[in-house]
């Protein structure tokens, strides 16, 4: 499957959609999935192996640890660097 940052971020909108955050596509890349609250860390690990799963990648524990990943755009650019 050919991974671009647009179909990444795409899931995480759906991911967080169907869990009730609704947000704009230009604030997606702006929001903070720590900061805001609206998930926990059961909803967080859910999200990661989702696109483990869904797009056959890894995500490196690092990425997860570095507190500037929890940004969604600087997420899914840490994603795109590791893949």
């Amino acid at each position: 499957m050919m991974i671009s940052r647009e179909t990444l971020l795409d899931y995480i909108q759906q991911f967080l959609e169907e869990r009730g955050v609704l947000l704009s596509a230009s604030s997606l890349e702006s929001y903070n999935i720590i900061a805001e609250g609206e998930l926990d860390s059961f909803e967080i690990l859910t999200l990661t192996m989702g696109i483990e799963a869904h797009f056959s990648v890894a995500v490196a524990p690092e990425l997860l640890l570095d507190e500037k990943n929890a940004i969604v755009g600087n997420l899914v650019n840490a994603l795109m660097e590791s893949i």
